[in-house]
């Protein structure tokens, strides 16, 4: 979870005050602002706010796309044996609900997503390919442009839980012929926790009907003596019941400021870092468990490392002593600089690190 900035914690003591003030008395001027929320969330993911959603949660999102398509016995469903368990749990859950197989393909040896294996599970009773943008366990990236390339033209549906780059690396969910693509906004957006987004592509919306529906959710929204299940024509047919206009309204200030500074900046600086990362970690003889290329550059902004005389654990409990905010994860620990940091964060993480060594 990333510390929100000033400017969105200002923007949720605003609110909180407006309803302690006003209720729901001026509830119009918040509806406003709810639907200019979604026009920055759409910048972010290179779109029209009509196929943005909110979201609460990465889980939910991926829930969505999980219930909202019409399974049979012999379906099948391919993703990696390394993801969050929230882009595992609901796949597990539909093959035991419908008969369905799901092939979870182990990363490769050095840690990256292979491409070629997860296509080689590819057949025409594929109804959709799930992987995480980039690995919570390691950093690695998965190939987008090569996976989304080999669907297009399938039936099958592109998922990518995009919550460990969406903010930190320019993402077009379109250019990269993604179906559906969620994300909480806690991590690289810089928003509250409870408060993410949800994208699907024309196919995505013609394979994925919302199942969970309310008064928001149907073309009729606001009119309340009109009972119908006709949905909205856009993705605010997601949107069951009254949004989290704190949370909205959070997460598109950070996401503004975010914009503010330039995707193409913002990606830089991240990979610069996280490059820095690499290399005073080598010096002090820790492991890298990031896959990098030849230059030593890992695709995203997660490093995690370990060392060779030291217990992960032990070590994580000796850097939380020194006040360094890092995460335990998969065979080591994890660092994760963002664009508003620089080098004198790392010098210090760097050598708090060789004091506990």
């Amino acid at each position: 979870m990333a510390p929100i900035p000033q400017r969105t914690a200002r923007v949720i003591m605003e609110l909180a005050d407006h309803a302690n003030r006003y209720g729901a008395s001026r509830y119009d001027e918040l509806a406003r602002r709810h639907e200019q929320a979604r026009a920055v969330c759409a910048q972010l993911l290179h779109t029209e706010p009509g196929r943005v959603a909110f979201a609460p949660n990465t889980s939910e999102a991926l829930c969505w796309v999980a219930l909202g398509m019409a399974w049979k016995p012999g379906d099948e469903i391919v993703t990696t044996a390394a993801e969050f368990p929230s882009n595992a749990i609901i796949w597990l859950d539909i093959a035991q609900r419908h008969g369905v197989t799901v092939h979870r393909v182990p990363l490769e040896r050095d840690g990256r997503v292979s491409t070629v294996r997860l296509l080689e599970h590819v057949n025409k009773r594929t109804r959709l390919l799930s992987v995480s943008s980039a690995q919570f366990s390691n950093g690695a990236l998965a190939d987008l442009k090569a996976l989304g390339a080999a669907l297009k033209d399938s039936d099958a549906l592109f998922v990518v839980d995009a919550i460990q780059t969406l903010g930190a690396l320019d993402l077009d969910p379109h250019a990269l012929h993604i179906d559906a693509l969620a994300a909480d906004g806690h991590k690289w957006m810089l928003g509250p926790e409870g408060q993410g987004l949800f994208w699907l592509s024309d196919k995505g919306m013609a394979q994925i009907t919302p199942r969970i529906l309310g008064w928001h959710s149907v073309a009729t929204a606001g009119n309340h003596d009109i009972i119908t299940t006709e949905l909205r024509g856009d993705m605010r047919r997601f949107e069951s019941g009254t949004p989290n206009l704190m949370g909205v309204l959070a997460l598109a200030e950070s996401v503004s400021m975010i914009l503010e500074a330039g995707m193409q900046t913002v990606q830089g600086r991240v990979t610069a870092l996280a490059t820095e990362f690499v290399w005073r970690l080598r010096q002090l003889e820790c492991k890298v468990h990031t896959p990098v290329d030849a230059d030593g550059v890992p695709g995203a902004g997660i490093v995690v490392f370990s060392h060779p005389r030291h217990q992960p654990e032990a070590l994580s409990r000796k850097l939380a002593a020194q006040g360094v905010y890092h995460a335990p994860r998969g065979a080591g620990l994890r660092f994760a600089a963002h664009f508003y940091q620089d080098e004198d964060d790392v010098d210090a993480a760097m050598d708090a690190l060789a004091r506990c060594l």
